[in-house]
C-alpha cells in the first residue's frame, strides 16, 4: 500500500471520533443495508425506550416545535439518572452512623466503607426497578460506574457531605448536653482540650463547612465561654489573650 493510499484512507475518518465508534464502508454494506451512518461497537446495559423513540418520531413528523421535544428527551433523561442514583443515596445514607449513638462527649463513630459488592446486593430489593421501568443490564451499568472517574468524584463529594453532617450532629449533642454536669471532676487539661475542640468546630461552622443552626452556634459560644470562666486566671490568660 503506498502512502497517498494509506493517508487518503485516514482522511476519510472524521476526527474526534471515539474509537469505539467505526465507519461502515461503503463497499462492505450488504444489499439489503440502505441505511449509512455511524455504527458502533458499543454494546448498552439498558433497552431502548421504543415508546419515547415513538413520541419522538411522531413529534417530528407532525414537525412539533424542537423546544418540546427537547424538554420531552431531557424529562426523560433526568427521571433515568435520577433511578440510577436514588439507591445509590439510599446505600450512602445507610453508611451513616446513627443519631442515638453519638455521644456528646466522645468521638463519633465514623462513617462505614462503601463496600460495592453489599450495594450490589441491595439492588434485588432496593434497585432502580421501583422507579423506572426500563429493563436492561443494571448490574452492568453500575459496575461500569464503578470503574469511571465519575464515581469517585461523586462519593468523594457525598462523603464530605456526610462527614460535615456528622460532626454538626456532633455539634448539637454536645450544646443539647449539660456542660456543667461533665466539668465535673475534669482535669483541667480535659476542660481545655474541650475548648479548643469546640472553636475548632466553631469556626468551621461559622465558615459555612457545618450544616447548623444559628441557635447552635450561639449555645456553642456560650458553652466555651462558661467552660474558659471556670478555669485558673492564669488558663484564661492563655486561652483568651488580650
Amino acid at each position: 500500500m503506498t502512502a497517498s493510499s494509506r493517508s487518503s484512507r485516514r482522511a476519510l475518518r472524521p476526527r474526534g471520533l471515539p474509537k469505539q465508534v467505526k465507519l461502515k464502508k461503503p463497499s462492505r454494506l450488504k444489499t439489503l443495508d440502505t441505511k449509512p451512518g455511524l455504527y458502533t461497537a458499543y454494546a448498552a446495559h439498558l433497552r431502548r425506550d421504543k415508546a419515547l423513540l415513538k413520541r419522538l418520531l411522531r413529534g417530528l413528523q407532525k414537525k412539533r416545535p424542537a423546544g418540546l421535544l427537547t424538554a420531552l428527551l431531557r424529562r426523560h433523561l433526568l427521571e433515568l439518572t435520577q433511578s440510577f442514583f436514588i439507591p445509590l443515596e439510599h446505600y450512602m445514607a445507610s453508611l451513616m452512623p446513627l443519631q442515638k449513638s453519638l455521644s456528646p462527649w466522645k468521638t463519633p463513630p465514623q462513617i462505614r466503607p462503601f463496600r460495592q459488592d453489599d450495594f450490589l446486593c441491595s439492588l434485588e430489593q432496593a434497585g432502580p426497578q421501583l422507579t423506572c421501568t426500563l429493563k436492561g443490564d443494571w448490574l452492568g451499568l453500575y459496575r461500569r460506574f464503578f470503574k469511571s472517574p465519575h464515581f469517585d468524584g461523586w462519593y468523594r463529594q457525598r462523603r464530605k457531605e456526610m462527614a460535615h453532617k456528622l460532626e454538626a450532629l456532633h455539634l448539637e449533642a454536645i450544646c443539647e448536653a449539660n456542660i456543667e454536669t461533665w466539668m465535673e471532676g475534669k482535669s483541667e487539661v480535659e476542660v481545655v482540650d474541650l475548648v479548643q475542640k469546640l472553636r475548632e468546630k466553631l469556626v468551621r461552622a461559622q465558615g459555612h463547612q457545618l450544616p447548623v443552626k444559628e441557635e447552635t452556634l450561639q449555645q456553642a459560644q456560650l458553652y466555651i465561654e462558661t467552660v474558659i470562666g471556670s478555669l485558673p486566671k492564669d488558663l484564661q490568660a492563655v486561652l483568651c489573650p488580650p
